[in-house]
């Protein structure tokens, strides 16, 4: 399976595939790959015209997976417009063209999509209804005449392993340098997680706050709100590097049906989450063993930090 990281060829192959199936034998027609002001340039007779003018990708994560999103749907969508002999389409030529391209993709709901020399996408196509609405944003947009056109999705999907967390070192911490970046210091070794924290404080040239997660996070997420406002806003704290101690409880792997006398039993941890991403600096999650699924889908890094003895972590400098 492709992966994310060829996203862009895939897009490219997929709507040269598109284009191929168009101007096939079998469908006959000139097909061409332009922006719609553009799609007549140097042409003659009939023609249609293939135009991406979106994408999404939707990520999801496989019961196999440890965590992170493993998989990612992407969704293109394009308008096909169908152009005329001559401007008056005396012959209804756009007409045939139009239905022509439309049938094509009817027929022909798979296409295999090579991309690049040793790997290919199974690639989905779907009509899709466009409203009166959006042709006339696109057509306006586009600052061309109006042409009779319909929507095609084509869907595929990607291997998206890559954007699972890296493992890595205390100096692949200090590259992130971004404000609101997440990184989790793992294992039990606190002494050794301190430390590599005020490493990378003073790599980046900037204070360290460590706090511990119980004096930050409570079940009220509007008292959690106000006190990590409160700390991000704090004059000594501004622009430091964030340590937070003893995150296990909420940031760990946590049992499937929790305990309701679990302090944070009620806490949306994405919440959390989304909040520490507004930090004026790195923000470092320290807890004892593996990440729950949540942080680990926000962890830039992960430092592993081994029991006392048994061998340097991160190459800690």
């Amino acid at each position: 399976m492709s992966s994310l990281t060829n996203y862009g060829q895939a897009i490219a192959s997929t709507t040269i595939a598109l284009q191929q199936l168009l101007a096939s034998p079998s469908v006959g027609l000139q097909a061409t790959i332009r922006a719609p002001g553009e799609a007549r340039t140097g042409l003659t007779g009939a023609s249609v015209n293939l135009f991406l003018y979106s994408d999404s990708l939707i990520s999801y994560r496989e019961a196999s997976a440890q965590h992170g999103p493993s998989r990612v749907i992407a969704e293109l969508h394009y308008l096909v417009s169908a152009f005329p002999a001559d401007d008056g389409d005396t012959d209804a030529a756009s007409h045939r063209a139009f239905g022509a391209a439309r049938a094509a993709v009817e027929r022909h709901p798979v296409l295999t999509v090579p991309v690049g020399s040793a790997d290919s996408l199974q690639v989905w196509l779907t009509p899709s209804p466009l409203t009166t609405e959006v042709l006339t944003a696109l057509w306006q947009a586009s600052g061309a005449p109006l042409r009779l056109s319909f929507g095609v999705m084509a869907s595929f999907t990607l291997d998206a392993a890559e954007r699972v967390a890296v493992v890595g070192t205390v100096h692949d911490v200090v590259q992130l340098a971004g404000a609101g970046a997440i990184a989790v210091f793992s294992g039990t070794d606190a002494a050794a997680k301190s430390a590599a924290a005020a490493s990378v404080a003073q790599e980046l040239g900037k204070a360290l706050v460590t706090v511990p997660l119980a004096s930050i996070v409570s079940r009220d997420m509007d008292e959690t709100e106000r006190n990590l406002t409160a700390l991000f806003e704090q004059a000594e704290h501004r622009g430091a590097v964030l340590l937070i101690d003893e995150a296990e409880d909420l940031f760990g792997v946590r049992p499937e049906v929790l305990d309701l006398a679990d302090p944070y039993s009620e806490v949306e941890i994405g919440q959390v989450l989304d909040r520490l991403g507004q930090a004026p600096s790195v923000v470092i999650i320290a807890i004892r063993d593996s990440a729950g699924d949540e942080l680990a889908d926000r962890t830039r890094v992960e430092v592993r930090f081994p029991a006392e003895g048994q061998g340097d972590p991160g190459d800690a400098g």
